[in-house]
């Protein structure tokens, strides 16, 4: 199927017409109708899945950082997976693959949606449809993203979170949360994993994924925090390495929320969270209760 998507250089061309604000932070809170901020008609029956839907583009999601606007009614859907109720995934869920009976958390996408907090719109187990038609799709450095584009303060145009007012218009919760919640299992990885190791797999089609890690913090003392404000970069979060076996990955937290204050163990621990790849692999826990301490 054909996909009739504007390039680049057109969307560059209708942003000289429209304004954008340097910051995406804004805290207004949109009125809702009896708590439900959705479309409440169905917005089409599913065209693709996840995982199609990321093949079709794939010289898109290969890129550092790319967006397209999408002009054709194509629509997916996917289990919420992660959200923002612990704070470490801010304006920002993940979907993940489901045939209505099985979850599969190796096959996710990013819905970022410009709102201060997103879970009690999109528990965890919610089913999302989406009709992708006026939204804008993307990555930065191989994260597979529905959003739309802004100017950072630094001038630097990116794909952030979507309008949250789109939500009436392009999103249909299908069922009750309660229907798949139970049915959310992260992908385990272990020492040695191909999934960790080959580079062939540090890809778009990979990332994000729901995962379960074990290993051990490389600054592990039971006293320091995950995430000081002192020490946050740009992105206003701190990494943080994480050795699994011989391989070394990323645990990524922001500042200022319940789980950047989670001290790093020394013993080894169980991780579990949204893995997904920039320079090398990084992992965001979800909340306070993704970190487990194995006792030896």
């Amino acid at each position: 199927m054909k996909h009739n998507i504007l390039t680049f250089g057109s969307l560059l061309m209708m942003l000289g017409g429209m304004t954008f604000t340097a910051c995406m932070d804004d805290n207004d809170m949109p009125d809702v109708e009896d708590y439900i901020v959705t479309s409440k008609t169905s917005v089409g029956a599913p065209t693709t899945t996840i995982s199609e839907f990321k093949d079709s583009f794939s010289s898109l999601f290969s890129q550092t950082n790319a967006f397209n606007l999408v002009e054709d009614d194509i629509i997916i859907e996917g289990v919420v997976v992660a959200n923002d109720e612990g704070g470490n995934l801010y304006q920002t869920l993940v979907l993940a693959q489901s045939d209505g009976i099985n979850i599969d958390p190796s096959k996710c996408i990013v819905l970022a949606v410009k709102n201060t907090f997103l879970a009690p719109y999109f528990a965890m187990g919610q089913m999302v449809r989406i009709n992708l038609k006026g939204l804008y799709i993307g990555c930065y450095s191989k994260l597979p993203k529905i959003g739309q584009p802004y100017f950072t303060s630094s001038n630097n145009l990116r794909l952030g979170p979507m309008l949250f007012e789109l939500c009436k218009t392009n999103i249909y919760l299908v069922g009750a949360a309660k229907d798949y919640a139970a049915k959310i299992k992260p992908l385990v990885l272990n020492e040695g994993d191909e999934m960790l190791t080959k580079s062939t797999n540090q890809n778009y089609q990979n990332a994000p994924m729901l995962v379960t890690v074990e290993g051990k913090f490389a600054d592990g003392d039971d006293e320091t925090i995950l995430a000081p404000d002192e020490l946050k970069d740009a992105g206003m979060g701190v990494d943080r390495n994480f050795k699994i076996g011989n391989t070394t990955i990323t645990v990524r937290t922001s500042t200022q929320n319940e789980v950047s204050f989670l001290k790093m163990p020394k013993k080894k621990v169980r991780l579990t969270g949204i893995l997904s790849y920039y320079s090398g692999w990084q992992l965001q826990l979800r909340s306070v209760n993704d970190m487990q301490i194995i006792e030896d």
